[in-house]
């Protein structure tokens, strides 16, 4: 399985006002007045992700990262994309197994709250900092998300793992795979050579892939801790 390991922080999205409470309680006791609770603006932002509505979005989104995250969710939502059209090209006209041997679609489980399903559950609050608890695709243990309130609105917040050279990766990626499909296509990677030898697909995407793939940021390294 052509499988790179690839590690991206997505992030969310609209308006209203928060309130502050003690450590550890719900907001459901907070969120008055028409305001949005940690919770409830999570839910607005993954719908506006839905809809493609980037101005909301943006306006639930910690504003130090809004415009890089989501010209990534933008990037990686061609990406997959392209894997999808590439994949169902592969089932149609090639063979049916083989698509799982080069379908990137993995990377969509790893957009944090983007995930989907995703099922929103508890939420806390400690000041102007809130935590959410979701998990994706019922899988656990739960994730959480992270939000501040800034000027009385709840924005969720990406944190530092962030790197502003992902929408680009991606874009070359997203590339790469439309160029495999239209090799196919055209026949320049004809059907048939697929079928008798499977790894020279998986050797057309690699090698597509890899100018983007060469383009993302490297995990940073830990260090051994030293003897005592």
């Amino acid at each position: 399985m052509l499988r790179y390991p690839i590690s991206i922080m997505a992030l969310a999205l609209m308006l209203g006002g928060c309130a502050r409470a003690p450590t550890g309680t719900s907001s459901a006791a907070v969120a008055g007045g028409g305001a949005l609770s940690p919770r409830e603006t999570l839910v607005r932002l993954i719908a506006a992700r839905q809809a493609g509505d980037s101005h909301t979005m943006e306006a639930l989104i910690c504003p130090t990262h809004a415009p890089d995250v989501i010209a990534t969710l933008l990037a990686v939502d061609g990406f997959l994309t392209a894997n999808r059209q590439l994949c169902d090209y592969i089932r149609d006209h090639v063979a049916l197994g083989l698509s799982q041997s080069i379908d990137q679609s993995y990377l969509g489980e790893n957009l944090d709250i983007f995930s989907g399903p995703v099922e929103l559950l508890d939420e806390t609050i400690d000041g102007d900092q809130a935590r959410v608890a979701f998990v994706v695709d019922e899988r656990l243990p739960a994730k959480h998300a992270r939000l501040q309130c800034l000027d009385g609105v709840w924005r969720y917040d990406a944190g530092p793992g962030y790197d502003p050279a992902l929408p680009q990766a991606f874009e070359h990626m997203a590339r790469g795979l439309r160029q495999v499909l239209t090799d196919l296509q055209s026949g320049r990677l004809s059907p048939q050579q697929v079928r008798d030898d499977p790894q020279s697909l998986v050797d057309q995407v690699r090698l597509r892939l890899l100018p983007g793939v060469r383009m993302l940021p490297r995990p940073p390294q830990t260090q051994p801790a030293d003897d005592q």
